[in-house]
């Protein structure tokens, strides 16, 4: 027991040295991006109450989806993606989807038919939808479908403003990224099947926000409806504005960060603090649901099982 101890004693002390030399050689870029997340949020959070997220949703008459889809031109490569889609989401979140399916357009962009624009995309982008002229552009080589459906939710959940799910533009200042990237991988995993691809981190974080919702299905109707204040308005169940916009600024850093030893140890850290909040709750299957996924996290089962060591080898000493 005492050699275990000691080698988990080592390995926690070689991880807190390589997060310290880490933390040492953080490139300029990542280091102006965590104090410009910062800055803006703080910025944000003193006038978040004093502003309305409405969406702008055109309405139409869906009483028949099937008719109307059928009716609609969309490039071929959608045909199974809208399918499942369908099958999934709730009728009323589907609109703003429909109404920007006829126009749809999809580049598949490689070294071939545009390499000056594959050049300066593909290192940070697998793909990206632009919503000024509704198209998606894809730069994977591989795997296409995982990025395709991701873009679509994008596309499907991207209002006139060009306010993408909660990627909102609060008074010029634009809140939400890292939230809005996290949910809509966690929802292209659980409509479409994919396998985990991008946004790791986020995506874990974005589990345990669902459990601050009694209905999870209230957190798809505010990502599909471009109102983050669902968000905000449920986070204040237990936490604080400052805590909701730490939130934010850590969801922002994990996907505009590329350290790997600060990404880790920011979203093992952002899991804790998202715990300490919904205990606030007294709801015990809340509090155990959120147990039962920080127990996935290996940060999180490392200092678990280091605390039990420590704990067994004080009882054997007063025993003693």
């Amino acid at each position: 027991m005492e050699f275990i101890t000691n080698i988990i004693t080592t390995f926690s002390s070689l991880y807190i040295i390589t997060c310290l030399l880490d933390n040492i050689n953080e490139t300029r870029k990542d280091l102006k991006t965590i104090k410009l997340n910062k800055e803006k949020n703080i910025a944000a959070s003193e006038i978040i109450d004093k502003t309305n997220c409405l969406s702008n949703v055109e309405n139409i008459y869906l009483e028949n989806i099937d008719k109307i889809l059928k009716e609609l031109s969309y490039p071929k490569e959608l045909e199974e993606i809208i399918v499942q889609f369908k099958n999934y989401i709730d009728f009323d979140n589907s609109i703003t989807c429909i109404n920007k399916l006829n126009d749809l357009k999809i580049n598949h962009i490689n070294v071939l038919n545009d390499i000056k624009k594959y050049l300066q995309n593909f290192p940070e982008n697998e793909g990206n939808y632009t919503p000024s002229d509704n198209t998606i552009n894809i730069y994977k080589i591989f795997d296409k479908k995982s990025v395709l459906s991701h873009e679509f939710l994008h596309m499907a959940s991207t209002n006139k403003n060009q306010a993408s799910g909660f990627y909102t533009n609060l008074d010029n200042i634009w809140i939400g990224d890292g939230l809005d990237e996290g949910y809509t991988e966690l929802l292209n995993q659980r409509i479409f099947k994919v396998k985990k691809t991008s946004y790791k981190y986020n995506v874990e974080i974005l589990k345990l926000l669902e459990l601050f919702f009694d209905n999870p299905k209230d957190m798809e109707y505010a990502y599909f409806h471009n109102n983050i204040f669902i968000i905000y308005k449920t986070f204040l169940k237990y936490g604080t504005k400052e805590e909701f916009f730490t939130l934010l600024q850590n969801l922002d850093n994990l996907i505009e960060t590329n350290i790997p030893i600060y990404k880790t140890v920011t979203a093992t850290n952002t899991k804790i603090f998202l715990y300490k909040i919904i205990k606030r709750s007294k709801d015990n299957n809340k509090i155990r649901e959120f147990q039962i996924n920080l127990e996935k996290d290996p940060l999180i089962k490392l200092i678990k099982t280091k605390k039990q060591f420590d704990k067994n080898k004080s009882k054997q000493k007063t025993k003693k």
